[in-house]
């Protein structure tokens, strides 16, 4: 079963900080250095400067980002800046953006989970991470001793008693409202009735959790628990390492979106765009679509031609001009019969799946380690700049998975190939930090 449980969670005390909005940050993922410096700059106690500190080159050892996030941290408290929560509780915590004429409202409940080893429960990892992220977290975890973001886990709920008590408990006024610097309206507020907090626990204890955003942070704090266990004689498994800090975000909710992760892809040849009509015949449909205006429109519409109700694999991919080719896999089952018959259908039918093995490995020859010549983004507009600025010879476009297609995998026991997932909107950092005594 999934275990979670209140907490008596820090939150910025607006008297000190001034307004709130600034001292807020978006996640380490979406954050660039230039909105680094800015945040920065912002405010002296912005959470940027605990969560993804600056590196210097006169850091040392003992002077280095993650031993300044642990003195600010200590220093925050000690002068009031950051207050503790004197009852426990869990907190419903909302998020909402205007994106491109979509609203967004992403609202979830934000508490401790108990930590478990993975694949032996309910608590399930959806992506492959990488070992690089995870020895960076593992030594913030390390100096602050303190969980400074939550980690995202999707539940899918059959019958909505969780959801419709999400919006029952939003109808009173919330004990936190602000907007954040870019642009995102959120609110917070503070259940501490134990009869509604044993609902919304009893409420999960038969659900399985899937970790779609901070699977790195979980396996960090599993590490770090089994250091602490195997350092405390007297462990007993009620410990604050035993827990972590989530936003837990249901399935069922009309202002939550997993988003597509597309692909930007310089090729150390170039593109040959003749040899690849041809070879990608082999197992996908291929079709040139000519849009009268470039820029936004062009991307709105390679993202509507691509668009699917039934489990089809479709890309498009821009290269340059005024079109772009829309690629539909007709070959179905030749991953699983032929590439990776010891791996589940499930898994053999993901678009990033596909992807990979047909035409990042097969087509361009790059091999599965394709860090410099691959990248990903959630923005196909970032991606169009890259490529019409050389930075990319190409983008593919990509459909989001799909929540059946999550549940598939991982109950196979599998996991999804690297940022093949993103939740939107994702919980921002310093809304509440969790401090492990």
């Amino acid at each position: 079963m999934a275990n979670i449980k209140p907490l008596k969670g820090y939150r910025y005390n607006k008297e000190k900080t001034g307004d709130i909005s600034t001292v807020i940050a978006p996640t380490q993922y979406n954050i660039s250095d230039e909105e680094k410096s800015k945040l920065y700059e912002m405010n002296e106690y912005n959470a940027v400067r605990i969560f993804d500190g600056v590196e210097y080159d006169t850091d040392t050892k003992d002077n280095n980002k993650y031993t300044r996030a642990a003195e600010y941290l200590q220093s925050w408290i000690e002068q009031g800046v950051l207050v503790r929560d004197q009852e426990d509780t869990i907190y419903l915590y909302e998020e909402t953006i205007e994106l491109h004429g979509n609203r967004y409202q992403n609202m979830t409940f934000v508490a401790l989970l108990e930590l478990e080893e993975l694949g032996t429960g309910n608590i399930r990892t959806c992506e492959e991470i990488r070992e690089m992220s995870k020895r960076d977290r593992y030594e913030l975890l390390s100096k602050t001793n303190a969980d400074m973001s939550m980690i995202t886990c999707l539940y899918v709920e059959r019958d909505k008693q969780l959801l419709n008590l999400m919006n029952e408990l939003s109808q009173r006024e919330p004990d936190m409202d602000f907007d954040t610097f870019d642009g995102m309206h959120q609110r917070l507020w503070k259940i501490t009735d134990k009869s509604v907090i044993d609902e919304i626990v009893e409420g999960f204890s038969e659900l399985p959790l899937y970790i779609t955003d901070g699977q790195t942070r979980y396996e960090t704090c599993i590490q770090y628990r089994n250091f602490m266990k195997a350092n405390n004689p007297m462990h007993t498994g009620k410990e604050s390492y035993n827990y972590t800090l989530v936003s837990l975000v249901n399935s069922n909710s009309d202002g939550v979106e997993i988003m597509p992760v597309h692909r930007k892809i310089k090729l150390p040849r170039g593109f040959s765009e003749e040899f690849f009509i041809a070879a990608v015949q082999d197992h996908f449909k291929i079709e040139k679509i000519i849009v009268d205006s470039q820029d936004d429109s062009l991307i709105e519409t390679m993202k509507k031609q691509i668009q699917t109700k039934r489990a089809e694999t479709k890309f498009g991919l821009y290269h340059d001009g005024d079109y772009f080719y829309r690629l539909t896999l007709i070959d179905n089952d030749y991953i699983k019969k032929e590439l990776l018959p010891e791996m589940s259908k499930a898994y053999c039918g993901l678009d990033s799946v596909v992807l990979r093995k047909l035409i990042i490995n097969d087509i361009f020859g790059i091999r599965d380690d394709y860090e410099d010549l691959v990248s990903t983004s959630m923005s196909a507009n970032e991606c169009y700049e890259d490529v019409k600025a050389g930075r990319a010879d190409l983008m593919i476009i990509l459909n989001p998975v799909r929540v059946e297609q999550i549940e598939s995998v991982t109950a196979a026991g599998e996991k999804m190939p690297y940022r093949s997932i993103s939740i939107y909107p994702k919980p921002s950092v310093g809304v509440i930090i969790n401090i492990k005594d």
